[in-house]
């Protein structure tokens, strides 16, 4: 793929947790634009101030779609959908009640410190409550339109239930959240949070987005890699082998000390999330005994 095919497609750095290159949202700049995840709450100022840059006005973008609503990709959609009011909130009909109903909204803040611990939980921030009347719920097999063309809607679970992956069919680019793991510091990583990872969901998930034959993924976590089939086989070899050095760690040093057993997994491992992954896996491995 030529890099002239995503000319249409701004990477949105998010900033997450202050780090540049921690999670990426997109703009789509079609003739009506779309906003592929919005980051965690505190996102929401340089993202809005990037769509300006980019000369998409409050009035002007007509969609935003988080891949999924955990936090680091969708916590800051209730406060852009307040500062572009026309845009219509595509998410999974599983998610969008996570985001327009607060008991959901704090049980799924709640899932979020469970994961990832209070420190990194804080400075998610405070998402803002989105109007359900803004919403339009997707699944697998929808599209959402952007002026010249349409996204396929894919649905995408393993990661978590309530996640879709995107897929333009003008340029053969996908638009992925976490569906096909991370891509930090050019590293392709597993992404396994708790309590939702599901590695046979997960593997189903990058064998049909393989099938729908991308040229190109966007990353949740970060950029795009222009070489899709391989980056997609390589992700469908990473996670088992992931899963089986949790279980031989597990088998080593026991589940129960959970300090040790990152530890032991951190000589072959090195991952920014790796003790949240860590937990993802052995809550699946617990649940499935």
């Amino acid at each position: 793929m030529s890099s002239e095919s995503l000319e249409f497609v701004t990477v949105v750095d998010t900033e997450l947790l202050g780090t540049p290159g921690a999670h990426s949202a997109y703009l789509l700049e079609t003739p009506a634009p779309v906003l592929v995840d919005a980051g965690a709450a505190p996102a929401a100022d340089v993202v809005e101030a990037t769509l300006h840059d980019r000369g998409v006005g409050a009035d002007d973008l007509a969609a935003i779609v988080p891949t999924h609503v955990h936090l680091d990709h969708a916590g800051a959609v209730g406060e852009l959908a307040a500062r572009f009011p026309n845009a219509t909130v595509y998410v999974h009909e599983r998610g969008l009640p996570y985001l327009t109903e607060r008991e959901r909204l704090e049980r799924l803040a709640a899932s979020a410190r469970r994961a990832v611990g209070d420190a990194v939980a804080d400075q998610y921030g405070t998402p803002t409550l989105l109007p359900e009347s803004r919403t339009d719920p997707i699944g697998d097999g929808d599209v959402v339109p952007c002026g010249d063309r349409e996204l396929d809607v894919v649905h995408a679970p393993g990661h978590a239930p309530h996640q879709v992956a995107l897929v333009d069919p003008v340029s053969d680019a996908a638009f992925l959240g976490d569906a096909a793991g991370m891509r930090l510091g050019g590293e392709l990583l597993p992404t396994t949070p708790a309590p939702d990872f599901d590695l046979d969901a997960s593997l189903d998930t990058v064998a049909r987005l393989r099938d729908r034959g991308p040229e190109a993924l966007c990353y949740g976590h970060f950029g795009v890699r222009e070489d899709a089939t391989a980056a997609l086989d390589a992700y469908a070899e990473l996670l088992p082998e992931w899963v089986d050095a949790v279980r031989t760690a597990i088998d080593e040093v026991g589940a129960d000390d959970r300090d040790r057993l990152v530890a032991r997994l951190r000589e072959d491992w090195a991952s920014p999330t790796l003790e949240r992954d860590v937990h993802g896996v052995v809550h699946a491995i617990e649940s499935d005994a």
